[in-house]
């Protein structure tokens, strides 16, 4: 954590970056609900469907519609990046984290355009994930603000993360975690400095929120009981399980976007043909289709037996591999939340087996949402703090904290601190 100046002290409580701070909440809050509204918009066109239970409505699709869907939706994001992004790629939180190392240069105009892709990729059933959309869209806004009036360099930077963390407040119901979001993963890094702006940002996002999607928690469970013996165990050793598919995930994605790179043939056609690989496997495993809501939940519900648990683990990976790697646009978050209740729920069971005072698998589905979700994201901490404040399953702290710290401490010195650093790194 670094040590604030008295100079810093001052300038954190200044009533202007206050002021600004509440302003980037205001705008990044009403972009997040916005975001959700596009992009029940683009699933209505491509599923007939606004539910965020897709599996549920997608029984009453025809099995044409759901290949269909993101075949032609991928030939449609592919041509979108090749007229109207100057990159030709999608753009996401590894651009909001270099834009905050680098006085805070986020332009609005690319990054609507990039959002609107990311929307269009979601929609048509990418297996990608909200919160990438959500951190270039609220940093972007943050960033325009710091840009209408003379502000220093690291009140720039600080205006870019209040956007982002008013936005994910706003989109996940997660006040408290967006604010360690926004220092972990845009920052990366621990700082009281910034903290008075990324709360009051956080807090209107927040409100914004609650007032147009309800005050509900995302995955609302039953008050699951953890043990300090076996279960504390379980947690680490889920840990070890998740930080193996967190690093397949992230390697499976680059791996696949440099196989997809030296095949001499157009980037929109890719993207096409990954949308096309992505719908026959819905057929088999319609989980694997978007972010994943109802799947994530129905697993932390403890709903899911062992066969479909493991079904989805293999098929979602493969699903997030081929769509991100294959050029659609979108998140790591929520692919990862959706393979770590998975995993944690098959996990569960195997602890239920062996022994029968453990914990039941939907608690063991929300700590595995966290065991491969800290990770990737770089952000233990934010991580354990956002699924249990969309669960409000809090007896599960102690478990979460571990199977976070372990998955990232075997993840550090392999993939570096995150799936976004990694990818900068790569560029």
């Amino acid at each position: 954590m670094t040590r604030p100046t008295l100079r810093d002290w001052r300038a954190t409580f200044a009533p202007r970056l206050l002021l600004l701070a509440a302003a980037a909440g205001v705008l990044a809050g009403a972009a997040g609900v916005g975001f959700r509204l596009l992009l029940n918009g683009f699933q209505w066109l491509a599923f007939g469907s606004v539910s965020e239970m897709l599996v549920t409505a997608l029984a009453a699709v025809p099995q044409w519609r759901i290949v269909a869907a993101p075949a032609l939706g991928g030939l449609a994001v592919g041509l979108y990046f090749r007229f109207l992004l100057p990159e030709r790629r999608p753009l996401g939180p590894a651009d909001a984290i270099a834009a905050a190392r680098d006085e805070a240069r986020l332009p609005l105009g690319k990054s609507l355009i990039g959002t609107m892709a990311n929307a269009l990729s979601l929609g048509v059933g990418a297996s990608v994930g909200r919160e990438g959309p959500i951190v270039l869209l609220g940093g972007a806004l943050g960033a325009w603000i710091a840009r209408l009036l003379p502000v220093y360099k690291n009140e720039a930077r600080i205006l870019l993360a209040a956007g982002v963390a008013a936005c994910v407040a706003a989109s996940f119901n997660a006040p408290a975690a967006a604010v360690i979001f926004a220092l972990e993963v845009v920052l990366l890094r621990y700082a009281l400095v910034p903290l008075p702006a990324l709360a009051i940002a956080s807090a209107v996002g927040t409100l914004i929120g609650r007032l147009c999607l309800g005050a509900a928690p995302l995955f609302p469970l039953p008050p699951y009981a953890i043990g300090f013996g076996i279960d504390l165990a379980g947690a680490a050793a889920l840990g070890i399980a998740g930080a193996a598919v967190a690093l397949a995930m992230m390697a499976g994605i680059f791996a696949a976007g440099d196989a997809a790179a030296r095949v001499p043939v157009p980037a929109w056609i890719k993207t096409g043909v990954a949308g096309l690989a992505l719908g026959v496997l819905a057929l088999w495993v319609p989980q694997v289709l978007s972010y994943g809501q109802e799947s994530t939940h129905h697993a932390m519900e403890g709903r899911y037996g062992l066969s479909l648990l493991l079904a989805i683990v293999a098929a979602k990976l493969v699903a997030t591999i081929v769509s991100l790697g294959g050029g659609f646009g979108g998140g790591v978050f929520s692919p990862a939340l959706v393979l770590g209740t998975a995993l944690g729920g098959a996990f569960g069971h195997a602890m239920a087996a062996l022994f029968p005072g453990a914990a039941p698998p939907g608690a063991y589905a929300a700590i595995g949402a966290v065991a491969v979700a800290a990770p990737v994201l770089g952000a233990p901490v934010s991580t354990a703090l956002i699924v249990l404040e969309m669960t409000e399953a809090w007896s599960l702290l102690p478990g979460a904290a571990i199977a976070a710290l372990v998955a990232t401490a075997l993840c550090r010195p392999i993939a570096g601190r995150s799936f976004f650093t990694w990818q900068l790194a790569r560029r």
